[in-house]
């Protein structure tokens, strides 16, 4: 059985141990210098074993993402997730083509955004293309057309260095598209460690050209976020399995509101109180 997706990343891909060339068998990529061998399997190439989850909050996600599939997104996050609806693909067609151009969605969960992007996460859902950490990439120099990202830069404790990994992967004229929380809560998947403002994030990514940036979310949303937040705490009473279900049907009975949003979203007025800020950018 073939693997179109695969067989379209495999000349892009080097041992992300020492950038060499990797040599391709039905089930290993082997590194012809250092002779380290990934295996592959359902045309999934792993550079490194998926980790277990510690914390509750995020093992309860990863089990409603595992067993839920796609619904996890087109029910869970689009329709009852406290966050205004982001049509992340909408945008990164504005600037690339997945039909004919090498796209990678770094931290892609359980949901793929289209056909032709290559899902690249920590953990091996299903849909997942290649399961490596984002600390040492397995592609080579100029060889991503885009790299995207939803809510995955906050998680990395050495954002910088892997932003610098991002630039030395992607093509020139390549680009980033990367939707970065500003005001939002703590969320561990399984970590978290930082937050940008529309400045920040233009600083992060200080080598490259900003293209384009705008808050995705709203007050509307930054309301729900604080209040589901601040009640699944205090009536918790310290139990995090009743804060999780607290939350969850917090979510269920309050989601509505986030649809106010929709006055407030590109709206740079509105900026200071983003949850959540876009910024596409192009590398020079």
């Amino acid at each position: 059985m073939g693997y179109p997706r695969f067989e379209r990343i495999k000349p892009a891909l080097a041992c992300p141990k020492c950038r060499c060339e990797l040599d391709f068998s039905d089930d290993a990529a082997e590194c012809v210098a250092c002779k380290t061998i990934f295996p592959i399997r359902q045309g999934r190439v792993y550079f490194v074993t998926p980790p277990h989850r510690g914390d509750s909050f995020d093992s309860l996600k990863g089990k409603l993402k595992k067993h839920l599939g796609r619904l996890y997104y087109t029910v869970g996050v689009a329709v009852f997730a406290p966050t205004y609806p982001f049509c992340f693909l909408k945008e990164i067609t504005k600037y690339v083509q997945p039909d004919r151009e090498l796209v990678v969605d770094m931290g892609c969960g359980a949901h793929r955004l289209h056909e032709n992007i290559i899902c690249l996460d920590l953990f091996d859902y299903d849909n997942v293309d290649i399961v490596c950490d984002l600390d040492s990439l397995p592609f080579r120099e100029n060889s991503i057309d885009a790299f995207v990202s939803r809510s995955v830069l906050e998680h990395l404790p050495r954002v910088w260095e892997i932003v610098a990994g991002l630039q030395q992967c992607t093509k020139s004229g390549g680009y980033g598209m990367h939707l970065i929380p500003f005001l939002f809560p703590f969320h561990a998947s399984p970590h978290d460690f930082v937050r940008f403002t529309e400045k920040g994030a233009s600083m992060l990514f200080g080598q490259w050209k900003t293209v384009c940036q705008f808050n995705a979310t709203g007050p509307a949303t930054l309301f729900l976020l604080m209040t589901i937040e601040l009640f699944s705490i205090l009536f918790s009473f310290g139990s995090s399995h009743l804060r999780n279900l607290l939350y969850l049907l917090l979510c269920a009975v309050l989601f509505p509101l986030k649809y106010l949003d929709a006055l407030f979203v590109r709206n740079r007025r509105f900026m200071s109180l983003a949850p959540s800020i876009f910024t596409v950018v192009e590398k020079p």
